[in-house]
């Protein structure tokens, strides 16, 4: 055992660092306050200053879908639904004008409290978990084949995924007093990610149930203080980052948590970061969340009407890229190289990325255009025969990406200028 004085001796060069290192060692994150260009590991500890950013509307959604709850992105489609006492149906959205394009019906399984989606390659997840009251003991997840919401089905059916808490012991009914609500969920890692609305002390705690047709005693995995009651959860296509949205009824007000640098399945153990959104007052009830291309987030509310005010169910688009990591993966990102076989230019490219073969190479090459979150937006191959193409980049909004040339084993990296 170290004695006070020994100790006091090995903290006095941390804290020569200043606060901010000397209580986060390990913060990589440049935007982040206590940011430590030296971190070699990532343990959660990053700081932000406060943000906030304006949540304008994208489009109104119909009557029909005035409680949308649930939000789920699939192949470019984006799906929602209503939550209790409602149908049990998924409506298909367009994403531009909020109009139903699709309602598909479940014909087998009932809407008790609908309160989010999520996907895998192969199904759709609804889950059917919320509990306002704290008293239910059928929690479940219906499981729908994507091939089964094709673009004419009216109907489908749905596997029942039933699972409970480990930690509830108590199931008296206590409208809004309990911490065993839930209404947030993904599918990551062969599991379901959920994340609960803990009325009480405004916490959320993460468990995971297997993705398979069962019955489960759901897995407590961590314990996280949002501040706020969780409303719905999503994770990027590459798995690189995830998202919590919520709302405070102390304050009114309405914000996302956004979740990177994690490792495997820690989502709560690396970088969280809070954005304040609009109150509650001006975008509603916030209930839907889904990841769509370019780090854009779906948002979708609830309608809200009473004598003070009315705030129709609306659909709002925001960019969070902006909060993300990813500005020192600039200084490892070597210029442009021979070296692969490849050569790109120009550089800055605007609307075409010209390839052509350099010192003799031959063989079948692959382009990669990637996002500073290690998210794939663009690929192209150049054929064997070919000595030079025109990569089309009209379809990139403008911002910094990562290009990846690949040919016969080898791999060169370097910074992709869209202006």
């Amino acid at each position: 055992m170290l004695s006070f004085w020994k100790k006091l001796r090995w903290l006095l060069p941390l804290l020569a660092l200043g606060p901010g290192l000397a209580l986060a060692q390990n913060c990589p994150d440049p935007q982040a306050t206590n940011y430590n260009p030296g971190a070699t590991t990532n343990d959660g500890s990053c700081q932000y200053a406060a943000t906030a950013t304006p949540l304008p509307p994208r489009a109104q959604l119909n009557m029909e879908l005035s409680e949308s709850s649930g939000l789920q992105l699939l192949g470019g489609q984006l799906w929602s639904h209503n939550d209790s006492g409602n149908d049990p149906v998924l409506f298909r959205l367009d994403t531009t004008s909020g109009q139903t394009l699709q309602r598909v019906r479940l014909s087998n399984a009932a809407n008790t409290d609908w309160e989010d989606l999520a996907a895998d390659a192969n199904y759709l997840y609804v889950g059917d978990f919320g509990n306002n009251f704290g008293n239910r003991r059928d929690l479940r997840v219906l499981r729908v084949a994507r091939a089964d919401l094709g673009a004419t089905a009216t109907t489908a059916t749905a596997e029942a995924i039933n699972f409970s808490y480990p930690d509830q012991t108590d199931f008296t009914s206590r409208l809004n007093q309990h911490n065993f609500d839930c209404e947030a969920f993904f599918f990551a890692h062969d599991s379901l990610h959920l994340f609960t609305k803990d009325w009480v002390d405004f916490k959320t705690r993460y468990y995971t149930v297997p993705a398979a047709p069962g019955t489960y005693v759901a897995h407590l995995k961590a314990t996280f203080d949002v501040n706020g009651l969780i409303t719905a959860a999503d994770i990027n296509p590459a798995g690189t980052v995830a998202s919590l949205l919520g709302y405070d009824t102390r304050s009114g007000a309405a914000f996302v948590w956004l979740l990177s640098g994690f490792g495997g399945t820690r989502y709560l153990g690396a970088n969280k970061r809070r954005i304040e959104l609009p109150s509650v007052i001006a975008v509603g009830q916030v209930e839907g969340l889904a990841f769509g291309p370019r780090n854009r987030v779906f948002i979708s509310n609830e309608r809200v009407s009473n004598a003070l005010l009315t705030v129709p169910a609306q659909l709002y688009a925001l960019g969070v890229g902006r909060w993300l990591p990813g500005a020192t993966a600039l200084a490892t990102i070597p210029a442009a190289s021979a070296d692969v076989g490849i050569v790109a230019t120009p550089n800055p490219a605007r609307q075409r990325l010209h390839l052509a073969r350099a010192n003799g190479a031959t063989g079948a090459a692959t382009i990669r255009v990637l996002s500073l979150q290690g998210q794939e937006v663009l690929t192209e191959t150049l054929a064997a025969g070919t000595q030079q193409q025109d990569v089309d980049l009209a379809g990139l909004e403008p911002g910094v990406y990562v290009l990846r040339l690949e040919l016969g084993g080898r791999a060169h990296t370097q910074k992709l200028v869209v202006p």
